[in-house]
């Protein structure tokens, strides 16, 4: 009986059944926030508050769909000009790094 569990055991390691251990699921996790760091990610949202000289404006946004869930924040343009011509209440389209979460783009919404 004992060999059966044994053999039961190697069989199931062999398969893939046991789950990963931790450490592998940790460095896969360092590995996808590696990857989004590195992305570039577009979203959408509505301007809540905008100082353009400062080069800083807050967005109502919709889920930017592998770096985070809808929310309203406060984002920093690079250069502060692109945001020149919007105002509080505009929807926009926007991208930005994964990383630094820096706008490199924004634009009305089409």
């Amino acid at each position: 009986m004992k060999k059966c569990v044994v053999l039961l055991a190697a069989a199931a390691l062999c398969a893939g059944i046991f789950p990963a251990s931790a450490q592998e699921l940790g460095q896969k996790r360092v590995v996808v926030a590696q990857a989004a760091a590195q992305k570039i990610f577009h979203g959408k949202g509505k301007i809540t508050r905008l100082n353009a000289d400062a080069g800083f404006v807050t967005i109502a946004h919709e889920d930017i769909p592998g770096l985070m869930d809808a929310m309203e924040m406060q984002f920093e343009a690079k250069p502060a000009a692109l945001l020149k011509g919007l105002k509080v209440g505009d929807k926009v389209d926007f991208a930005l790094e994964g990383k630094t979460y820096k706008l490199l783009e924004i634009a009305p919404a089409k």
